[in-house]
This record gives structure tokens, C-alpha cells and sequence, in this order.
């Protein structure tokens, strides 16, 4: 990974503290002459590292470092909500594809 990169990204997310100032990937990428692809994987990194950012699929979209208890809070719990959809989701991609799946299979041993 590119240090001055990640360090870029570290300055850009500095300057946008708190939700309501949320910078979308791709104006960071744009900014860094990168690609979106990266930038996410180096605020993945960054993430993983113990810096407080966050992102948002609430207008504004984006990214942004969590500067307050309440801000953490929030985003916790949309995460929370996240992932409980995606088991919901995951839960109905099983079933269904495994009925039609089957159905295929045994079709094929006919």
C-alpha cells in the first residue's frame, strides 16, 4: 500500500469531521488521481488500523471521521441494522436457490 496515499486520504478525512460533512470515494479519488477501488481498501485499511471513520448511505454519502460518543453510536447501530439485512437477505438467497437448485439437480439425474 502506498503510504503517501493513505496519508492523503488521512488529510482529506481530517478535513471532513462529522457526518453532515461526508465526502463521497470517488471525490477522493478524484482529489488523489486514484481509483474508487482503492480508496476503499485504504479506508479499510485505515479502519482496521483504529481510526474513527465512517460512512454514510444517508445523505449526504460518504465518508467521514466520527468526531463525537453520539456519532460512534449511531453508526454502530446502522452497521447493526446492516448486517441483520444481509443475514435476513442471506437467509432467503439459501432457501430459495437451494429449492431451485435441487430442482435442477434432480432434473439432471432423470
Amino acid at each position: 500500500m502506498n503510504d503517501n496515499l493513505q496519508e492523503s486520504v488521512i488529510r482529506i478525512l481530517s478535513g471532513h469531521q462529522g457526518h453532515a460533512k461526508a465526502i463521497k470515494g470517488s471525490e477522493i479519488a478524484r482529489l488523489l488521481n486514484t481509483d474508487y477501488r482503492q480508496v476503499r481498501q485504504i479506508i479499510r485499511d485505515l479502519i482496521d488500523e483504529g481510526y474513527p471513520i465512517a460512512s454514510s448511505v444517508q445523505k449526504p454519502f460518504g465518508y467521514f471521521m466520527i468526531n463525537n460518543p453520539e456519532e460512534a453510536r449511531e453508526y454502530r447501530e446502522s452497521l447493526r441494522s446492516r448486517i441483520i439485512k444481509l443475514c435476513i437477505r442471506l437467509r432467503g438467497f439459501k432457501q430459495g436457490a437451494g429449492r431451485k437448485l435441487d430442482m435442477v439437480t434432480q432434473g439432471k439425474l432423470i
